[in-house]
């Protein structure tokens, strides 16, 4: 798979089409997409037409479309909604990152079978302006009836969406029935925008393509989306509550710390849940919608397979980020609750010899494996102090990383070399998996596993689906952990896990968990 950028310019390129596309005989997009599925149905390979749209944010989309899977990403930087499934990548076991990487090579390649005929290249005739047409049997983009290689739609190229469990059969039971151990799709359609420029993307090969009438009717859907701003409305009353049996958690906490004084471990990163039933279906839009309005400096992310429930997140932590040659990751841990003065919590967070103990384990665990991934870490120096992150609910050390790969990895690659970090893990990785595994009444599923997206060269973006839940029908099922090392005391655990909590039960309009709400 090939893992760097061609130097050479593009056919044409979405940083010029805003010239292009504000000509007053600029076709509706109904026809700009006729166009480019006349040119699909011609093709042996996945045809990605490109359609120039408004910029909308994510909940205004997924409302429409909320019977069908769906996979977001939001940053400060990027939006991407992808809708319905074009291509499914799914992985099971300890071979689940390969078996995706492998899946994504094939469809980027178009792996012909052995008895396949070599096709020709696209006729000329077909090809537009491009002076360099597409082979017939790989992908190519197109934009304003123009064929070009995928490379030349840039930010709006393909990308796969999605994760996977935190570990191998995590999310084989209720409430993670139909996510698996590692699902992946290429949306039928793909709405991507930077703030300024967006474009709405229909990937199909030429069977698809056929159905011509159904993709018109669902450009119609998705323009009715986002003609006018998303409208919320406020989430229905809490009817139940369920949560972790508190005095269950004080216990487990004690067996950590017994275990860490024998030497047994360094650190383990217990979860607790909260079950709640509301009086009417959640719309996974209204959650996403206050996730963004109450948490715009996190990673919000949503997740829904087929014959599944919704994953939302608000995460605030970065497994990986790949760009060609370059490496970002955030070790994040060490916590305290975001209260009255930020300055001073800030600094007891900073003097406490054991939240700087948590992070550093983060930190070394970190740099261990992007070292043995053959990257050279240019940040942060081995004795550098770590930062701090306030965020809307709890403040947390940070350290961020940047390293240069040496050796070719993909994204997939580096997160499974990466997870389950010491921040949501333990140290050593395999004995705190053990016990996450034997002593959790409940499976994580997809809580604290790596959600995001990569683009058919293997870059890409993975965040820690932190500060998340589950939600299905009228139920929603949230998870929050804490780690727990040398010093850590249960009550103060236990707060920081509420704390944690407040950021999805926010969310879903419970301002607080009751304080006497009784133990099932």
């Amino acid at each position: 798979m090939s893992t760097a950028t061609s130097a050479r310019p593009a056919m044409f390129d979405v940083t010029d089409l805003d010239g292009v596309v504000a000509q007053p005989i600029k076709p509706a997009l109904e026809d700009t997409l006729d166009a480019g599925l006349a040119i699909a149905v011609t093709r042996d390979a996945l045809t990605f037409i490109a359609l120039p749209v408004r910029v909308v944010s994510a909940p205004a989309i997924i409302d429409e479309f909320r019977d069908q899977p769906l996979a977001t990403w939001t940053s400060s930087e990027l939006t991407i909604v992808g809708i319905g499934v074009a291509r499914e990548l799914r992985g099971s076991g300890a071979a689940r990152w390969a078996e995706v990487i492998a899946g994504a090579h094939a469809i980027s390649t178009n792996t012909p079978d052995v008895d396949d005929e070599p096709r020709d290249t696209l006729p000329t005739h077909l090809a537009g302006q491009s002076s360099s047409p597409v082979p017939r049997d790989l992908p190519c983009a197109v934009i304003d009836g123009r064929v070009g290689p995928i490379a030349d739609l840039g930010f709006a190229r393909p990308r796969f969406l999605g994760g996977a469990a935190f570990a191998p059969g995590a999310a084989d039971r209720a409430p993670w029935v139909g996510f698996g151990d590692a699902w992946f799709a290429l949306p039928r359609w793909t709405y991507v925008h930077d703030g300024a420029r967006a474009f709405l993307v229909l990937g199909v090969d030429a069977r698809d393509a056929a159905h011509a009438a159904r993709w018109r009717d669902e450009l119609a859907i998705f323009q009715a989306a986002v003609a006018g701003d998303f409208l919320s409305r406020h989430q229905p009353a809490m009817v139940e509550l369920t949560r972790a049996d508190t005095a269950q958690w004080r216990d487990q906490v004690t067996d950590i710390t017994d275990a860490i004084a024998k030497g047994t471990c360094s650190k383990v990163v217990a979860a607790r849940t909260a079950s709640i039933v509301l009086a009417a279906p959640v719309r996974a839009a209204e959650l996403l919608a206050a996730l963004d309005a109450r948490h715009a400096d996190c990673v919000r992310v949503l997740i829904k397979p087929p014959g599944a429930g919704a994953l939302i997140a608000a995460t605030p932590e970065r497994l990986v980020r790949r760009d060609g040659d370059f490496v970002q990751c955030d070790a994040l841990a060490g916590s305290i609750a975001r209260t009255g003065d930020v300055e001073a919590a800030a600094a007891t967070l900073r003097a406490s010899a054991k939240d700087r103990r948590e992070h550093q384990l983060v930190v070394d665990a970190i740099r261990t494996a992007l070292t043995d991934a053959g990257a050279q870490v240019l940040e942060p120096e081995p004795e550098a102090e770590p930062a701090v992150r306030a965020l809307r609910h709890v403040i947390h050390l940070h350290t961020p990383f940047r390293a240069v790969l040496r050796t070719p990895r993909h994204v997939l690659e580096l997160a499974a070399r990466l997870h389950p970090t010491p921040a949501v893990g333990g140290t050593p990785t395999e004995i705190a998996s053990d016990w996450i595994r034997s002593h959790e009444p409940v499976a994580r599923g997809w809580y604290a596993a790596p959600v995001g997206w990569f683009d058919l060269d293997g870059n890409g973006e993975l965040a820690v689906a932190l500060r998340s839940g589950v939600v299905a029908g009228n139920r929603a099922h949230l998870w929050a952990g804490a780690g727990i090392v040398a010093g850590s005391d249960p009550d103060r655990e236990l707060a920081e896990t509420e704390v944690k909590l407040r950021a999805m039960l926010g969310a879903l309009g419970i301002n607080e968990l009751p304080a006497e709400a009784p133990a099932r």
